[in-house]
């Protein structure tokens, strides 16, 4: 049974890679780092919104870029930040409620592709959210940016989705 699980999963990521390749175009970063003869020591993939729906919305543009790194270099260590409004999407669903798609999404990239997804658990502090509301496959770090350091100094390329300027990001705060 799970082998069959297992190769539903595979065959499904599949087919959305096809899909999603062909409805999404790829970051000038990624197309950079594909035409590279060796991977980097990782990709970073860096949200920062005060938009709480920011995930949903780039979703289906993470999931290209993470196909094409994945499809070039299977074993390219890919992480994603988020350390905006956003990371609200990354919350524990009410108990009688399914997960969002978005979630479902983000799952998927990580049991099947090995994504590492880590949420900032300043903002989320900010926005009235501990460690225990969010998701299993989600990593809560201290700090969204120092974690993005953290990969930088290690040799990580990133790749920037959406990232705020310093005004919008005094606002993350103050607008809750």
């Amino acid at each position: 049974m799970t082998r069959w699980l297992k190769i539903l999963l595979v065959s499904l990521v599949s087919f959305s890679q096809a899909w999603a390749l062909s409805n999404y175009s790829l970051h000038p970063d990624v197309e950079r780092i594909l035409m590279q003869m060796s991977p980097p020591a990782g990709v970073v993939i860096e949200v920062e919104s005060l938009s709480p729906d920011a995930m949903s919305e780039h979703s289906q543009l993470i999931q290209t870029q993470v196909d094409a790194l994945k499809q070039r270099y299977a074993d390219l260590d890919v992480v994603i930040v988020s350390h905006g409004r956003e990371l609200v999407e990354f919350t524990k669903p009410e108990s009688s409620a399914a997960p969002s798609d978005v979630l479902q999404t983000f799952e998927t990239m990580t049991k099947v592709q090995g994504v590492t997804v880590h949420v900032c658990g300043v903002v989320a502090g900010w926005q009235g959210k501990t460690d225990q509301d969010f998701v299993d496959f989600v990593d809560v770090s201290a700090s969204g940016e120092a974690q993005i350091n953290d990969y930088k100094a290690l040799g990580y390329d990133v790749v920037v989705i959406e990232r705020l300027s310093d005004k919008e990001r005094q606002q993350l705060n103050s607008q809750q």
